[in-house]
């Protein structure tokens, strides 16, 4: 059992969702489908966001991957600009991890932009 901090720096060339103006991009981050989702703020028009924003987890033991999907806030409906799926292990031995994460297109031949995050683990003793 551990606390995972996880800070959402910013997003760079994201992949343009909308056809008249650059993406109004936010995050959703979860440890997986029965941990709470958390959101970012929404940056409006941009494909080069700046959130700096830190979100906690109460880490359990077999929580080995962090989802980050990426999204387009439209009055419609929202567009998914991409995902990545981290796993902890190498945080879990390191941690503190400060990095570019490659988000990838569907079918794996393009980009759909990079993310910057800053993750840090520390376990919890009992």
């Amino acid at each position: 059992m551990g606390q995972l901090e996880v800070i959402i720096v910013e997003g760079r060339n994201l992949k343009q969702k909308d056809t008249f103006s650059e993406n109004d991009a936010y995050v959703k981050i979860y440890l997986d489908d029965k941990s709470q989702k958390q959101k970012s703020k929404t940056i409006q028009n941009s494909n080069n966001p700046k959130w700096n924003q830190s979100f906690v987890f109460n880490h359990l033991t077999g929580q080995d991957t962090l989802y980050i999907d990426i999204y387009d806030k439209d009055s419609v409906k929202d567009e998914k600009i991409g995902s990545i799926h981290i796993n902890l292990h190498d945080l879990y031995n390191k941690g503190h991890i400060d990095n570019w994460f490659h988000i990838p297109a569907k079918n794996g031949s393009t980009s759909c932009g990079e993310i910057h995050l800053i993750l840090h683990y520390e376990r919890l003793q009992l």
